[in-house]
């Protein structure tokens, strides 16, 4: 938003539950451990599948072969740890999703308000404010055509936006105060109505943006959802395999490497959705700069 003003962090001491986490997090070798894990999980997992078949096909170890119901007991636990998991993730996204269109939706009739107030103190300008007459018109012709889905806005030019060339005009001190010698007390009182509509437009607009920003923060939880579906699928087909047609019978090397190779993806994508989920409470309740680098180092290595 507004290249002059600078997003305040805000340091906030996290849950007493949470502290292990916090102090795990700020441990080097724990960020590699992760990062290391959830950047190369398929060629991990593909390992594991490999290492464990290979293993549970030797002569001298039938004790590695996993019963028909141990497995198929298995495959039905996380099939149900996944399907309430997902059920939880879809209403806490779908909860998320309204509050912030209602947000939105209330933003924005707010700033048709105020730029209806900037309108009528336009046209009243008085003639000691005349300076500031091009620049009013130009926000306001700026901001009238803007719809809903225009929003948040962005700086396209290093010029910056009208919004802030006006605030520069407004809190110049020398030009003001050239101003003020020669004006009386209804245009100076006329000047700050000015700026406070001003300021609470910006204000909104600010806003705007943070709700974007949380669009995006909500948006790693569908990919989380889509990674937890896809795992609830596979598990759904290997119970079918196992508990209907019985693939155990045909292959029966092949019930650990899977049941291993699953638990590990399955671990996995549920350590990914600690890290957006602690991510998002960090953004929620004060962000710094150290948990947004671990988590962009996570999620998107270079």
């Amino acid at each position: 938003m507004s290249t002059r003003k600078t997003q305040r962090l805000q340091n906030c001491e996290p849950v007493p539950g949470l502290q292990i986490l916090v102090q795990l997090s700020n441990t080097p070798l724990v960020r590699i451990i992760i990062i290391t894990v959830t950047r190369h999980q398929l060629a991990i997992i593909g390992i594991v599948f490999v290492v464990t078949l290979v293993f549970s096909m030797r002569e001298n170890a039938p004790w590695l072969t996993v019963p028909k119901q141990v497995a198929i007991e298995f495959f039905s636990a996380v099939s149900q740890s996944l399907a309430a998991l997902l059920g939880v993730l879809i209403v806490f996204l779908t909860f998320t999703s309204q509050l912030i269109a209602q947000r939105r939706h209330e933003d924005y009739h707010t700033l048709q308000i105020q730029i209806d107030q900037l309108i009528r103190l336009t046209q009243s300008l008085p003639p000691e404010l005349s300076g500031f007459n091009e620049t009013l018109i130009a926000l306001i012709n700026y901001l009238v055509p803007l719809h809903l889905k225009d929003f948040p806005i962005w700086t396209t030019s290093s010029q910056g936006l009208p919004l802030d060339k006006l605030l520069d005009n407004f809190k110049n001190e020398h030009e003001w105060m050239q101003v003020q010698e020669q004006s009386s007390l209804a245009t100076h009182l006329h000047r700050q109505r000015i700026a406070l509509v001003i300021n609470n437009m910006e204000e909104i607009l600010e806003r705007f943006s943070r709700l974007y920003n949380r669009i995006l923060e909500i948006s790693r939880f569908i990919l989380a959802i889509v990674k937890l579906s896809f795992l609830l699928g596979v598990s759904l087909l290997f119970l079918l395999l196992f508990g209907i047609i019985d693939l155990q019978r045909e292959f029966p090397d092949l019930s650990l490497p899977v049941i291993v190779s699953l638990a590990i993806w399955v671990l996995i994508a549920l350590l990914e959705l600690v890290l957006d989920t602690w991510f998002f409470y960090k953004n929620f309740y004060g962000s710094s700069s150290h948990y947004l680098r671990f988590f962009l180092n996570t999620k998107y290595p270079n």
